[in-house]
């Protein structure tokens, strides 16, 4: 297929260097006959043809299509619509796409922005945020994206927001900071955790099946796993795996101390996942909920209360580094605040119990799915999970706060 393509570009390359040569069909100057000998015969000039670059969709030149020929040595489309399609007629969107992923070796996506772009569904002016875009295209009841610390703290504290929205016909985009470790690490205890929330959300859609996980390098350089049911693009969940700072923000000597809230406060400059020992920088985390959130179009986004906000004192300090990461953005006029919600965590314990019914049946269902993978809430059934001490307060209770509502009280 490149060589199609590569022979367009040879053709234009080439026919850009060839004024001055003859042209099939032109005319050929002839000498006439000199009638005195001072007059001698002036040849016509021959004609320049005039050259027409391609018309084209996107504003790649002929370097960085070479550029992209060479790191990734051919243009490969399983969509039989796509074969030999010159780069030149992608959408702006889609060349920005090849142009992320050929300067960063994923040639493997190559096939797949070029299929999508040949099929034309996305509209034109799409504008290319994150590979997350190509994962899980748009959804058209909307995308509710979700920011948490620990594998529960979505569970726990905004469902049913999470179980109505999925009803709704809206996906669930849910992205975890942390390892949920409790300082041990990488380790059985945090993947356990993992297959826990995977558990969950199939409760939540109402069947059960395997799972597909996938790492994705973000446009920031940082690398997420994906995780999707098999056959379900409704529902992705993404894992960072930082180090769990503890329930005094400080961290665990297992993990290096490393917490959020010692990289907020400025104490560290950097942390590192637990799984892969990769250094990640708080801009790095900033950038990172600003690509997710526009990369899959959000049209509501959910994360703990920041811990400068009216009723957040005496919450896990990760969740308050979360939901101050997500309101730094949100700030800064990089996400709408008009979509962004904050659910309170640990102090709903003292406000009046607001779910009941079936809301709080299905809310319940669902966790003790997740908690039979978890050793320290040790709950396999609703009526268990009620009588676990704090939890069972924290389950009866959701209570969101807009952000444009939420009141400051400290820095």
């Amino acid at each position: 297929m490149w060589g199609v393509l590569c022979a367009s570009l040879v053709v234009v390359l080439t026919l850009g260097g060839c004024a001055g040569s003859a042209v099939p069909g032109a005319a050929t100057p002839t000498a006439t006959t000199a009638t005195t000998p001072e007059a001698t015969a002036t040849p016509e000039a021959t004609p320049t043809p005039t050259v027409t670059e391609p018309a084209s969709r996107n504003n790649l030149t002929g370097d960085q299509i070479v550029a992209m020929a060479t790191a990734c040595g051919g243009l490969a489309a399983a969509d039989p619509a796509a074969p030999g399609m010159p780069l030149r007629d992608l959408s702006q969107w889609a060349a920005d796409a090849l142009g992320f992923f050929t300067s960063t070796l994923q040639c493997g996506e190559i096939a797949g922005v070029v299929a999508r772009d040949a099929a034309r569904t996305d509209p034109e002016g799409t504008v290319f945020s994150s590979p997350l875009q190509l994962i899980d295209p748009p959804c058209p009841a909307g995308t509710a994206v979700s920011f948490w610390a620990h594998y529960d703290d979505d569970l726990i504290f905004a469902n049913p927001a999470l179980q109505q929205a999925f009803d709704n016909g809206q996906c669930l985009r849910t992205l975890f900071f942390t390892g949920s470790d409790a300082g041990a690490g990488s380790s059985p205890y945090a993947a356990n955790r993992e297959a826990g929330i995977r558990a969950a959300y199939d409760a939540v859609r109402g069947t059960s099946g395997p799972w597909h996980d996938r790492t994705v390098l973000l446009r920031n350089g940082l690398t997420l796993t994906v995780t999707q049911p098999e056959g379900d693009s409704r529902i992705s969940i993404l894992f960072l795996r930082l180090a769990d700072g503890g329930v005094n923000g400080g961290g665990y000597q297992r993990t290096g101390w490393e917490s959020l809230n010692e990289l907020i406060v400025g104490d560290l400059p950097v942390l590192h996942t637990i799984d892969t020992d990769v250094e990640v920088t708080l801009e790095q985390l900033n950038s990172m909920v600003v690509e997710v959130a526009s990369g899959y179009h959000a049209t509501s986004v959910l994360a703990s209360l920041p811990g400068f906000a009216d009723g957040a004192s005496g919450d896990h300090p990760d969740h308050r580094s979360v939901g101050r990461i997500v309101a730094a953005q949100v700030d800064a006029g990089l996400i709408d605040p008009n979509i962004v919600q904050y659910a309170m965590g640990y102090p709903t314990a003292q406000q009046r119990a607001n779910i009941d019914r079936d809301p709080l049946a299905r809310k319940l269902k669902v966790f003790a799915i997740y908690a039979a993978h978890d050793p320290v809430i040790a709950c396999r059934d609703s009526a268990g999970c009620l009588k676990v001490s704090r939890f069972g307060d924290w389950l009866q209770r959701q209570y969101l706060i807009p952000h444009n509502e939420m009141v400051r009280v400290r820095d």
